[in-house]
């Protein structure tokens, strides 16, 4: 399927029990959040929340979460509330659905992301790959980083045993 069959858009409240089913079919039980703890995210930042649909249907969906420092939301969170003054870009959570897998979808909604961290003027985008997918986040440009300057130990152990935080670095004088 082409990409221009796709409709990215911001997430709207209405998404939130397609985006949970969508959650179910790419994730383990562990990493399934409930419903208060997206409302919660997409309440504190929704011009950092994107959908993509397929015939009016939603079909996959990227979650980011403007943060300042080392303060990023635990995993169930649903008291989330964006810092007053971000430095970078969280990517809480990507999912693509069974019926977009495999369309070139994740990169457009990476894509989207990276046009607004330029936007919001935060050089670095990061992440806690999961499910052992950092493979999959090096085809986006993200790069382990152990150095426990934005997540500690302490806070990556909560993801997982196999949780690692990735860091993807605005190149100087680039706009994405």
């Amino acid at each position: 399927m082409a990409h221009s069959t796709y409709q990215v858009r911001p997430m709207l409240q209405r998404d939130l029990a397609a985006v949970l089913l969508i959650q179910q079919q790419c994730y383990s039980s562990d990493f399934q959040e409930p419903v208060e703890a997206f409302e919660s995210k997409w309440t504190a930042s929704p011009d950092t929340c994107w959908v993509a649909e397929l015939g009016g249907e939603v079909c996959a969906y990227l979650v980011c979460l403007p943060i300042q420092g080392s303060q990023l939301p635990a995993l169930h969170a649903s008291d989330f509330r964006c810092a007053e003054r971000a430095d970078w870009l969280y990517v809480h959570d990507l999912a693509i659905g069974h019926t977009a897998r495999g369309t070139g979808l994740a990169s457009v909604l990476i894509q989207q992301a990276k046009v607004q961290r330029q936007g919001l003027g935060l050089q670095n985008m990061g992440l806690i790959a999961v499910q052992g997918s950092c493979m999959f986040w090096r085809k986006f440009g993200f790069e382990v980083d152990e150095s426990e300057r934005l997540v500690s130990a302490d806070k990556l152990v909560t993801f997982g045993a196999d949780a690692v935080f990735m860091l993807q670095r605005r190149q100087s004088g680039t706009a994405a």
